[in-house]
C-alpha cells in the first residue's frame, strides 16, 4: 500500500534519491530542495537562490549524510542535517545540469548538461578534470560504471548511448582528443 508523504514540496517534484540509512532527497522547481525521513517525516526544507530548478540529487555512500544537489549550472554539497547553507557549491557546467553521477572512490563527480556537455569534477582538488562535449543535443543522464574505474556512460536527446573510457588526464578539447575516446553502443 502507498503512503503519501506530507508537509513538502509546494511545485512540481522533480528528482529523488535515497540513502543507504533511508535518506530520501527530492529536489522540485524554483530551488526547492526537502530531506526526508525514512518514515516520511520532513526534516528540512531549503530553497536554493536565483530559483533554479533542482534536477538532480545525489548521497554520498560514504558519508550518507552528505548530498549532492544540482540547481541550474550549479553543484552544491550539503549535509542533510542542517540544510542552511552549502558546505561547497561549484559552477562548473554552462546550461542546466540534468543529472550528477559520483565514482566509486568518490573523488570525482560528473554532470551532464543540456548542452551535451559533461563535465568531471575533481572533488578533492574542486575543480573541473575534464570537459566532454559528446552530445549534439541535451545529456540527460551520466553515470560511472562500478568496478571500471576509468569507464563512463552517458546518453542524450540525440538517441545516442556513449561509453567513454579512460577519460582522466590532461583535460582535452573534443576535436584534440583521441578518436578512440569514445566508443558508441551499438547493442552489441
Amino acid at each position: 500500500m502507498a503512503v503519501k508523504w506530507t508537509g513538502g514540496h509546494s511545485s512540481p517534484i522533480l528528482c529523488l534519491n535515497a540513502s543507504q540509512e533511508g535518506l530520501v532527497a527530492s529536489g522540485a522547481e524554483g530551488g526547492d530542495l526537502m530531506a526526508w525521513s525514512e518514515d516520511g517525516t520532513p526534516l528540512g526544507h531549503t530553497f536554493f537562490q536565483g530559483a533554479d530548478d533542482v534536477t538532480s540529487v545525489l548521497f554520498s555512500s560514504s558519508c550518507p549524510t552528505k548530498l549532492y544537489a544540482s540547481h541550474g549550472e550549479t553543484i552544491s554539497i550539503l549535509d542533510v542535517r542542517s540544510l542552511k547553507g552549502s558546505l561547497d557549491h561549484f559552477h562548473v557546467n554552462e546550461e542546466e545540469i540534468n543529472c550528477l553521477s559520483l565514482n566509486e572512490t568518490e573523488n570525482l563527480l560528473a554532470s551532464a548538461d543540456d548542452s551535451g556537455a559533461i563535465k568531471i569534477l575533481d572533488l578533492e582538488n574542486k575543480k573541473v578534470s575534464r570537459s566532454l562535449k559528446r552530445h549534439s543535443n541535451i545529456c540527460s543522464s551520466v553515470a560511472f560504471r562500478p568496478q571500471r574505474p576509468q569507464s563512463l556512460v552517458s546518453c542524450g536527446l540525440d538517441m545516442q548511448v556513449m561509453l567513454c573510457k579512460d577519460y582522466l588526464g590532461d583535460a582535452m578539447e573534443p576535436s584534440e582528443s583521441p578518436a578512440t575516446l569514445d566508443y558508441k553502443f551499438t547493442g552489441g
